[in-house]
């Protein structure tokens, strides 16, 4: 395994110590949210140095580069790689209608006086956006992969 894994995961997790030592130390309104970034960064950072230790002290290569090796038969397997594909196409359509479905819904509330209409309409502008954002990279990106295979 690449010395580059544990490196990073080192940095994963001095950068969640880091968030969360500011989240002690300093007063701000910004508190809960160093401390999501705190467990965002440490425990993926730990978990990579924890793969890296147990897949570097295998009693054989053997069996570290016999898991390697099945490792990467998985990720070709063109059955898992057109699930992966038809999955990625599912929630790209669920989050675009996520999307239309919370305009429509803020725009309800805003209509029944549930939500002040700053508020709503600066929230239906941002996720009008996040649409067009969606619609317009979904695109780019099937063009970019047409031309490339």
């Amino acid at each position: 395994m690449k010395r580059s894994y544990l490196w990073t995961g080192l940095g994963m997790i001095a950068l969640g110590l880091a968030c969360f030592a500011g989240a002690i130390f300093w007063n701000t309104p910004l508190d809960s949210i160093l401390c999501g970034f705190s467990g965002a960064f440490t425990f993926p950072g730990a978990m990579q140095v924890y793969k890296y230790v147990k897949w570097t002290k295998l009693e054989t290569a053997d069996s570290c580069q016999r898991h390697f090796e099945e490792e990467q038969i998985e990720l070709r397997d063109e059955r898992k790689a057109m699930l992966r594909s038809k999955s990625g196409h599912i929630a790209y359509v669920l989050g675009l209608l996520a999307a239309a479905v919370s305009m429509a819904a803020v725009s309800l509330l805003e209509k029944l006086g549930m939500v002040e209409e700053a508020a709503s309409r600066l929230l239906i502008l941002f996720l009008a956006g996040y649409l067009l954002f969606q619609i317009f990279a979904g695109w780019a990106v099937y063009h970019f992969l047409d031309r490339k295979y």
